[in-house]
């Protein structure tokens, strides 16, 4: 693997936790895919992967100095997508890794791996491949979904070429999601009094079409699943007017505790709730 990416955590880019936020770990992901891009004479082309399986394994805090590694995988199910591994430069733990799949064009003298991805950037809980666009009207007629939020894509949410950055992207689904997680039964109170937070663990996203500024959208979402100590929140963004699929993201998450940063059980209660009213429900499927 080569280096592609430095940055330090500021601030600005924390959640109330102070803990980076997942949008900026994306960030750093896509930046560091045009650095390799840049480094193998490939510079001009924007790096814009189709389909993003992402793994969130410790998290980052304020003034941590991230390290971005990149390779292409050169064997097995996986082979000619893209991992980038982030790390803490200063403790050395892996915090995230990103595989990119269905990139524009492959620089032929990239780096490549003798066989396929290590174990901690495999797809897990998510299946591999892109996803297939949902019926999301259907789902919010049917209250099974929610329009989680309605806006208009900035000028300054877009690359030099005018797309929307997957980094903003994926900020615009995660902005949202408490509305979510209040709409499929949680009492909110019940996060802040017992010191609670939801965090992802593992998230894919699926780009449909390029998505460019000035572009009027609503974002729908919903939750296909819950068991005892994960759900996954989904969302698919389409067109204000006429529902066409832009994108498509869902994030396997858990609740955590902040004290000891461990995963806690969702009481049975709030299982039982989803069941009775969200059974319908299937997780969006894979091409």
């Amino acid at each position: 693997m080569i280096e592609t990416h430095r940055s330090l955590v500021d601030a600005s880019e924390c959640d109330a936790n102070g803990h980076m936020n997942v949008s900026h770990y994306v960030h750093r992901f896509s930046e560091a895919g045009q650095n390799l891009h840049a480094m193998n004479g490939s510079g001009d082309i924007a790096y814009r992967p189709a389909n993003r399986h992402f793994r969130f394994h410790r998290e980052l805090v304020e003034s941590a100095r991230t390290l971005v590694l990149s390779v292409e995988i050169g064997a097995g199910e996986q082979s000619g997508q893209i991992l980038h591994v982030m790390s803490d430069a200063d403790r050395g733990f892996i915090a995230a890794t990103c595989l990119d799949a269905g990139l524009p064009v492959s620089a032929p003298d990239l780096p490549r791996t003798q066989g396929g991805p290590p174990a901690k950037a495999k797809p897990r809980s998510i299946p591999e491949g892109p996803y297939e666009a949902v019926d999301t009207a259907a789902l919010a007629d049917g209250r099974l979904a929610l329009v989680a939020h309605r806006n208009r894509v900035r000028a300054d949410e877009c690359d030099e070429g005018g797309r929307m950055r997957d980094g903003d992207l994926v900020g615009r689904f995660f902005s949202s999601a408490s509305q979510l997680w209040a709409f499929i039964g949680f009492d909110m109170r019940w996060f802040g009094d017992n010191g609670y937070g939801g965090a992802a663990v593992e998230m894919k996203l699926t780009i449909h079409e390029d998505i460019p500024a000035g572009r009027d959208y609503a974002i729908h979402s919903w939750v296909p699943r819950m068991s005892s100590k994960m759900l996954a929140l989904s969302n698919q963004m389409v067109t204000v007017p006429g529902g066409r699929p832009l994108a498509s993201i869902s994030a396997n998450s858990i609740v955590m505790d902040h004290e000891s940063r461990m995963a806690v059980e969702i009481p049975e209660d709030f299982r039982k709730r989803h069941a009775a009213r969200f059974g319908a429900l299937k997780d969006m499927a894979v091409y």
